[in-house]
């Protein structure tokens, strides 16, 4: 079982990493978007259907990966303990507020 927890724990911080950059990826797509919606910018940059295919098709395939971990993995508790603990402000925060119900304890 152990085994299981541990590859799952890799899986979701390679997945966490993925989506870091896909991050960055939605903006150069929207860009890419608007590029493509207005006619007078598609004067200027000419693109095909063939080559917005090429654009989407990544795209697409990151969103079926997010899909898939999501509805058969699902990794978003692991994913969320992950970056809790890649989080100093996180580990600081949380030590406050041990330190809170240790006195709020100790008062009753």
């Amino acid at each position: 079982m152990d085994v299981l927890k541990s590859s799952r724990d890799f899986f979701v911080e390679q997945k966490y990493r993925f989506d870091l950059g896909t991050q960055f990826l939605a903006y150069v797509n929207f860009a890419l978007l608007i590029i493509t919606a207005s006619d007078k910018l598609q004067l200027v940059l000419p693109f095909r259907i063939r080559e917005m295919l090429v654009i989407f098709v990544p795209f697409a395939g990151a969103w079926a990966f997010g899909y898939f971990l999501d509805r058969v993995v699902k990794f978003p508790q692991t994913q969320a303990l992950t970056a809790e603990r890649r989080s100093p402000t996180w580990a600081r925060t949380q030590e406050k507020l041990d330190r809170i119900i240790e006195l709020l304890e100790k008062e009753r």
